[in-house]
């Protein structure tokens, strides 16, 4: 098989995922009419000489609003691009989502594919397209930052990862590239993948994976990152004594002690849909699907793979079952102790993080040769299935 020859499969996959966005109207969602009017607060500065500015003049009915001192611009950029092409804003956004989607099916694509092979890659991409989270962000909350950011998260793992394995210049340029995208995209985001990132470059020291060199040029791509988008990130955190940031956590709607899961919720099996309701409720699932199938990759996986292939299956299996824990009140006394963590606001949140592990177990069950049945004709019936058991998620209210 030619490298990345499954890439046409797995994008045909992912046509179902991005086929309620292929239209001229959005989704009836919580957020798209904040992101019209900022967008069009971007374009009137960009027509004034102002590339960037943290103030947008006509915010606020007029008397303007310091976004962009807490709000990174990146996604925002990226909708306003396709505005300017002369495209309906509602198309714009939607094409920001679609982008978001297929990035994701490919950016998980290629780490699991580098770790477990390209049939366990197609499985890992169509399992993290079609995670319940991507839709939460793409349909129902319209969170375009964090919609744009969920792709980065395996990519700027994977280009971490291929740093240093090889030590290679390119993969220097893509992990920096990354993780700036990634800081100018989605604070949040950033915020929760820092952690997860340094953690998966100190595994592949413990594991002997990488040499010391190499995982010192990982070292450094991470700091450049950090030092390239200092503009943006240093402002924020270094001024919050100048700005009233608990406020945003002071409504029971986004005080974390108010948001966490209960288990039920969380490995939920897929529900019909009720295409009535204009305000459907918000149920945040990772998806009784999907959670058998990392069993199932974790068995398999352990059985079949090599060492350093258990060993990555371990740390994954870790990681989601950390973001879980995170995502219920068994963690409170964490959410209410450690820094930073109540901008989070949502702890179910780190079920969106929890996606990526997941899907990379569920995809490691299509590592080995000799599975029965081959993992080409296994994939290719497990993936469809993960598709038409999202389907019911395809349906939001416009």
């Amino acid at each position: 098989m030619t490298k990345h020859a499954l890439l046409p499969v797995l994008l045909l996959m992912a046509a179902v995922a991005v086929a309620p966005l292929l239209r001229a109207d959005s989704p009836c969602s919580h957020d798209s009419a904040f992101h019209y009017y900022r967008i069009v607060a971007m374009r009137h500065a960009l027509q004034d000489g102002l590339l960037f500015t943290r103030y947008l003049p006509d915010l606020a009915f007029g008397y303007g609003y310091p976004f962009f001192n807490y709000r990174a611009p990146l996604s925002y950029y990226l909708g306003l691009a396709f505005y300017s092409t002369g495209l309906p804003l509602p198309v714009a956004l939607n094409l920001v989502y679609v982008l978001s989607l297929l990035a994701s099916a490919v950016a998980a694509y290629l780490l699991a594919d580098d770790l477990f092979g390209p049939w366990a890659g197609l499985v890992a991409g169509v399992a993290y397209a079609y995670a319940p989270y991507q839709f939460l962000d793409a349909l129902l909350r319209a969170n375009m930052p964090e919609s744009v950011a969920l792709p980065l998260l395996p990519f700027a793992l994977w280009a971490f990862r291929r740093l240093a394995l090889s030590g290679r210049r390119r993969y220097f340029l893509l992990a920096v590239g990354s993780l700036v995208a990634l800081n100018l995209t989605h604070n949040i985001s950033n915020l929760l993948f820092t952690p997860f990132l340094l953690a998966y470059l100190g595994f592949l020291w413990l594991t002997r994976a990488a040499s010391p060199a190499r995982l010192r040029l990982a070292v450094a791509a991470f700091l450049l990152a950090w030092g390239l988008t200092a503009f943006f990130w240093a402002p924020a955190l270094f001024e919050q004594d100048y700005a009233q940031l608990h406020m945003s956590r002071t409504t029971r709607n986004n005080d974390f002690h108010y948001n966490f899961l209960p288990l039920s919720e969380i490995f939920a099996p897929p529900a019909a849909v009720d295409s009535s309701l204009m305000n459907p409720p918000m149920r945040i699932h990772l998806g009784a699907a999907l959670a058998f199938l990392a069993l199932v990759g974790l068995v398999a996986g352990w059985r079949r793979g090599d060492a350093q292939q258990r060993a990555h299956l371990t740390f994954f299996a870790l990681a989601a079952a950390l973001f879980v824990f995170m995502s219920t009140s068994a963690s409170l006394w964490l959410w209410e102790h450690l820094p930073l963590l109540p901008f989070v606001q949502f702890p179910w949140r780190f079920i969106g993080r929890a996606a990526l592990p997941v899907a990379l177990i569920a995809g490691a069950a299509f590592t080995a040769p000799r599975a029965a049945p081959s993992p080409s004709v296994a994939a290719l019936l497990v993936a469809p299935l993960l598709v038409l058991l999202s389907i019911p998620a395809t349906f939001p209210p416009y």
